[in-house]
C-alpha cells in the first residue's frame, strides 16, 4: 500500500475511503472531554494488517501508526506493505541519511541507556519517518506528515 501517498488526504477522500473499505476500519472520534484544550483527532485501526491512521482536528491523515512487531493489540504488518525504506537495525537506519544528506534527529543516551539507539527520525521531505527499536530489533515504523504539509 503507498501509504505515504495517503498522508496530508481528508477522511473522505476517495482513496483514503477505499482503504477503510477494504479493511473495514470503523473510524474514532476523540475529542476533548476532559476540556485541556486537546485537539480532537480521529483513529482508523487496522488491528489485523498491523496499521493505524490519525487524523487531525481537520480529519487530514497526518501520522500513519506501522506495527512491524506485534504488540497493543496489533499483529504486525507485512513488510511487503511498507512503502519506506525499512531498517532491521538502528546503525542501517542512520546510515540512511548520513548517506544520502537528508535531515534527521535520534535518540540520545549512552550504551546501556534507555535512549540507547532506541530510535531515529528521518525527514524525507514531505514527510517524516519515525522508526523505533526495541533491544535492536525495529519494532514501529511511524509516518508523518512534515509540519510544512501541516499548514497547507
Amino acid at each position: 500500500m503507498k501509504f505515504t501517498d495517503l498522508l496530508g488526504k481528508r477522511l473522505k477522500d476517495d482513496d483514503v475511503v477505499e482503504v477503510l473499505e477494504c479493511h473495514d476500519i470503523n473510524v474514532i472520534y476523540d475529542f476533548d472531554r476532559t476540556h485541556e484544550n486537546m485537539q480532537d483527532v480521529y483513529w482508523a485501526p487496522s488491528t489485523d494488517a498491523g496499521f493505524q491512521f490519525r487524523f487531525n482536528e481537520d480529519q487530514v491523515l497526518d501520522s500513519v501508526f506501522l506495527y512491524v512487531t506485534a504488540r497493543e493489540g496489533f499483529l504486525a504488518i507485512s513488510r511487503d506493505e511498507i512503502d519506506v525504506p525499512v531498517f532491521d537495525t538502528f546503525d542501517d537506519a542512520e546510515q540512511e541519511p548520513r548517506s544520502k544528506g537528508f535531515p534527521f534527529k535520534q535518540s540520545q543516551g549512552s550504551l546501556g541507556s534507555d535512549g540507547y539507539k532506541w530510535w531515529i527520525k528521518i525527514d524525507f521531505g514531505a514527510y517524516t519517518v519515525h522508526y523505533q527499536f526495541k533491544q535492536g530489533f525495529l519494532c514501529m515504523v511511524t509516518l508523518g506528515l512534515t509540519p510544512i504539509e501541516r499548514s497547507s
